[in-house]
C-alpha cells in the first residue's frame, strides 16, 4: 500500500479549505449546495481532477450540518480520483461499469474481509493496512461512526470473501465479512482498482471532498469549492458543488449575459443573481441540495465561461444584496421588456411593491417577433394542453395593462363560449414549438382573421375584442353590460354589449417585442444602461422600486 502523506491524527478537525468562507468575499456569503448530475442523470462512477499541478491531492471526509467541512483522510500524491458506488464493478479504460463486460481491466468487488477492530487514530489503521500489503493483500481504510475500519480485498461474492478469510487472518488479525452498501462510498484513482478511501457513515452524512487546487475538473467543466456524493436510496451518485455564493454566481453570469457586456450590467446582474439563489435556496432540499445548474434555477456550469471582467464584476459587489426595507429582493428578471415592464401583480397574481412597471426608457434591443397562425393552428395548440376540444372560432386579447402589456388572452369555442387566459397564461398558452408558434411576451397584438368578435353596442356594431373606459390616472377598465352608461338619440341608456364570434376563419398575425415575463430588471435594457455609464445601483434602482444595494447581515 503506497504511504498517502498528510494523514489526520483526529477525524474531528476541521479543514482548513472549508467552504463555509471564502478569502475574497465581505460580508454574508453563504454556502450554496448545487446539483450537478441527479435524477435520471446520477452517475456510477464520478471523476475529480486538480486544475493545478502544483496543488495536489484531496481532503475526504463530509460536510457537517452547519455545511463545514470534517476531514478525516488526505492524500496529496494523486491528481485524478473517481468516487464509485459501493457495487460490484468492472473496469473498462475508465469507465466503471456495473453489468460485466465481454472484457475488462479490472474488477472491483463490494465484498470485503473487515479487522474486527475500531481505531480512533488514522495512522494506527494505516500500519495496520500496511501488514495486509506486505502480505499480498489489498487493504485500505473505511472511516465509519467513531473511528476508521481496515478493510481488506474487493470480492464479488461473500463465497469469494470467505475463501480469502482464513489466508488472511494468519496475518494476525480477526477478520469479518461485509457487503454492499447503501450508504458507503469508494475513491479509487482513476482508470485503476486501487481503493484510496471508504466513508460508510450509515446515512449520518455523505461522502464529501475539498481538492487541495482551488479549481477541479469535474465532466470537462472546471469548478470551485469542494463536492459532496448522496445516494438517495442507496442508488447511483448524485454529484453536488459545495461552493460559496459568490463562486456560485461566477459560474452563472458568464451564462445570463455576455461576459463582453459593460461591467455595471455585469455586476447588476451579479447582484439580481445572488438575489434569486438566496430567495430558492432550498428549492431542492429534498434531493440533498438547494439549487440545480439549469434553467429551472439559473444556468451554471462552473468557471469555464468566466473571464477576468465577469470576475471583477462579481467581487464588485461581493456582500452586497438588492434590499427593500431590510429585506432581499426577489430580483425576477428576463431579457427584454419589450418597452416597458409590468407590475408582478398582473402577471403573477402576487402584489410585490418592489416589481412594478417600468417604462424601459433606454432599452434599444426591443427583440421583435411574428407569427401567423390560422383558427386550426389555435385549435390544435389548445386541444394538446387540455384546455378545450371544441374547434377555435375566434382569438383576440381581451385585456391590456396600463402600460400596455397583454394580461388576458380570450378564445372563442364553437359553442360560444370563452376560453380566457390571464396573467403568465396569456404569454404562454398559444407556445407550440410543434406548430412553431413562439409568445416571446406580455406585449403583442393579434390582428387579423375575423378582427375580433362582433360586438353589437345598443344596436351598433363594430369589430373589436372588448370595449374600455379609460379614467383620468391613464388606467383602463374592461366594461361588461350594466356597469355603464351611454349617450343616445333617446337619451342616457344603460350600456348594453353583446358579442358573436361569427365570421370567416382567416389568418390571424401575433406580433410583438421583448423576451421574457416583463418583470424585474430587462437584461437588454441594464445593457444599454451600462453603456450610456449609469451605475449598478443605478440600474438596480429603476427597475427596481424603491429597492437598495445594500450590505445584508441576515443576524
Amino acid at each position: 500500500m503506497k504511504k498517502l502523506l498528510g494523514i489526520l491524527l483526529t477525524a474531528a478537525l476541521l479543514f482548513s479549505l472549508s467552504a463555509g468562507t471564502t478569502a475574497h468575499a465581505e460580508g454574508y456569503d453563504p454556502v450554496m449546495k448545487i446539483g450537478l448530475y441527479y435524477d435520471a442523470n446520477a452517475l456510477v462512477a464520478a471523476n475529480l481532477q486538480n486544475v493545478s499541478g502544483m496543488d495536489v491531492g484531496y481532503a475526504f471526509g463530509y460536510f457537517d450540518a452547519g455545511r463545514e467541512f470534517v476531514s478525516t483522510y488526505e492524500i496529496y500524491d494523486e491528481n485524478k480520483i473517481t468516487v464509485l458506488k459501493n457495487v460490484n464493478l468492472w473496469l473498462v479504460g475508465n469507465d466503471y461499469l456495473e453489468s460485466e463486460p465481454g472484457r475488462f481491466n479490472a474488477e472491483i468487488g463490494a465484498y470485503c474481509l473487515q479487522v474486527d477492530d475500531l481505531f480512533y487514530d488514522a495512522d494506527e489503521a494505516f500500519e495496520v493496512a500496511e501488514d495486509f500489503e506486505y502480505a499480498g493483500y489489498d487493504a485500505y481504510l473505511c472511516y465509519v461512526r467513531g473511528g476508521f475500519r481496515v478493510r481488506v480485498g474487493k470480492y464479488l461474492s461473500p463465497e469469494d470473501a470467505a475463501a480469502a478469510r482464513n489466508g488472511a487472518q494468519r496475518v494476525g488479525y480477526d477478520l469479518v465479512q461485509r457487503g454492499p452498501s447503501g450508504t458507503c462510498y469508494t475513491v479509487v484513482a482513476t482508470g485503476t482498482d486501487r481503493i484510496l478511501y471508504q466513508l460508510d457513515l450509515l446515512g449520518d452524512f455523505p461522502l464529501g471532498i475539498m481538492p487541495m487546487s482551488r479549481q477541479t475538473w469535474f465532466k470537462q467543466t472546471k469548478y470551485y469549492g469542494g463536492f459532496e456524493y448522496y445516494r438517495p436510496a442507496g442508488g447511483d451518485l448524485n454529484v453536488i458543488n459545495v461552493v460559496s455564493l459568490t463562486d456560485y454566481v461566477k459560474g452563472v453570469i458568464p451564462y445570463e449575459i455576455s461576459p463582453s457586456w459593460p461591467v455595471e450590467a455585469q455586476k447588476a446582474m451579479a447582484l439580481c443573481a445572488k438575489c434569486y439563489a438566496l430567495n430558492n435556496y432550498h428549492k431542492h432540499s429534498a434531493k440533498g441540495f438547494d439549487l440545480c445548474n439549469t434553467t429551472d434555477c439559473q444556468v451554471y456550469r462552473g468557471t469555464n465561461g468566466a473571464t477576468a471582467v465577469s470576475d471583477e464584476a462579481v467581487e464588485g459587489v461581493s456582500g452586497r444584496y438588492v434590499v427593500y426595507r431590510g429585506e432581499i429582493c426577489e430580483t425576477f428578471y428576463h431579457a427584454s421588456s419589450g418597452g416597458y415592464t409590468e407590475d408582478a401583480i398582473n402577471i403573477w397574481g402576487k402584489d410585490i411593491p418592489y416589481l412594478r412597471a417600468v417604462e424601459d426608457t433606454y432599452l434599444e434591443r426591443m427583440l421583435p417577433y411574428s407569427n401567423t397562425v390560422t383558427l386550426d393552428d389555435i385549435t390544435w395548440i389548445l386541444q394538446a394542453k387540455g384546455y378545450t376540444t371544441q374547434r377555435i372560432t375566434d382569438v383576440y386579447v381581451s385585456r391590456y395593462s396600463a402600460a400596455g402589456n397583454v394580461l388576458e388572452l380570450t378564445a372563442v369555442q364553437a359553442n360560444g363560449q370563452r376560453l380566457v387566459f390571464k396573467g403568465d397564461r396569456a404569454r404562454t398558452a398559444l407556445n407550440s414549438p410543434t406548430r412553431g408558434v413562439t409568445v416571446s411576451s406580455h406585449r403583442y397584438t393579434i390582428t387579423g382573421g375575423t378582427g375580433g368578435s362582433t360586438v353589437s353596442v345598443n344596436g351598433a356594431t363594430t369589430q373589436t375584442g372588448g370595449l374600455y373606459a379609460v379614467g383620468g390616472n391613464g388606467k383602463t377598465t374592461l366594461l361588461d353590460a350594466g356597469s355603464a352608461y351611454v349617450i343616445t338619440a333617446n337619451g342616457v341608456v344603460p350600456l348594453q354589449i353583446t358579442q358573436s364570434s361569427g365570421g370567416t376563419p382567416g389568418t390571424y398575425i401575433i406580433a410583438g417585442t421583448g423576451s421574457g415575463h416583463n418583470i424585474g430588471m430587462s437584461q437588454w435594457g441594464a445593457y444599454s444602461m451600462g453603456q450610456k455609464g449609469f451605475s449598478c445601483e443605478e440600474i438596480i434602482s429603476f427597475y427596481y422600486t424603491g429597492a437598495t444595494v445594500s450590505y445584508y447581515d441576515p443576524n
